[in-house]
């Protein structure tokens, strides 16, 4: 993408505030666009449907997550016919220049789309039914929660009388908490040192694990690149590998294997009948 297409000229200032009145949102840094979520959400309001939001993660953290919500983000690309390349090893890095540079990129495909008219979209809504619910303390979510009334008109609970304010803790309470703290001081050291192998333990395994992934994953990387290329990119096969490396779920990647199969099925079977 070339500065000449007039997307580099957006300040990250004016970018925030787009993103923000668009979605609804709370963002103070363009680099908490880097999970795909919000990307996601921008192409959903454009075209509703386009995008699985509801397997979208808005509170994705972790590398699978956010790998998975760009998955969704390039199925709806390519359901749209969109040819943008998505430079997730870069994006999820959450660096600020990389992700600017693709939420330019957004605004000015945005607006083209759109033709800078308002949309009738309820973002905070539609984030509330993903994966995992609305961001945890977004500015949205906290509106809901504030202002909302319990079934059958009950109190909410933030306008509820605190635990400081009610009735003086019963002796029995007293009696529970001293009990529990004299438990808590018999735990003996070989225990202690237990608990401390079983966490060593469990973190080695959790290294492993990151290092195998960020194996497969840079393989994949490699895979999707070729994919690209100009001199590949129309080879039947290849488009297949690109819809499996795109695919939403387990169960589309298996129905395109399956799609493969029964093709070069037929084929051989035509080819040996021929014979």
């Amino acid at each position: 993408m070339s500065s000449a297409d007039g997307t580099y000229f957006v300040s990250k200032t004016e970018l925030l505030q787009w993103l923000n009145s668009t979605l609804d949102l709370d963002l103070t840094k363009i680099e908490q666009t880097a999970s795909g979520a919000v990307a996601c959400q921008l192409l959903d309001a454009m075209s509703p449907g386009s995008v699985a939001l509801s397997k979208v993660d808005f509170n994705a953290v972790n590398d699978y997550d956010c790998i998975n919500n760009y998955k969704i983000l390039q199925a709806g690309f390519s359901k749209l016919n969109i040819n943008k390349p998505i430079e997730v090893h870069k994006l999820i890095k959450a660096r600020p220049l990389d992700n600017i540079e693709f939420m330019q990129w957004f605004k000015k495909f945005f607006d083209d789309r759109t033709g800078g008219e308002v949309l009738s979209y309820d973002p905070a809504a539609r984030r509330a039914a993903s994966k995992t619910g609305d961001i945890k303390g977004s500015k949205a979510a906290g509106k809901r929660t504030a202002g909302s009334v319990g079934v059958g008109g009950s109190t909410p609970l933030s306008s509820r009388p605190s635990a400081s304010t009610s009735a003086p803790r019963r002796p029995v309470e007293k009696q529970l908490s001293r009990g529990l703290s004299s438990r808590a001081s018999t735990v003996s050291d070989s225990g202690v040192a237990e608990l401390s192998e079983q966490v060593a333990e469990m973190k080695l395994k959790v290294d492993n694990t990151e290092r195998e992934r960020d194996f497969y994953f840079d393989k994949l990387r490699d895979i999707e690149l070729l994919c690209q290329m100009q001199g590949l990119k129309e080879v039947p096969v290849v488009k297949f590998f690109e819809r499996i490396l795109y695919a939403a779920d387990d169960v589309e990647a298996k129905g395109v294997m399956l799609e493969v199969q029964n093709l070069y099925s037929a084929e051989a079977s035509a080819n040996g009948h021929g014979a």
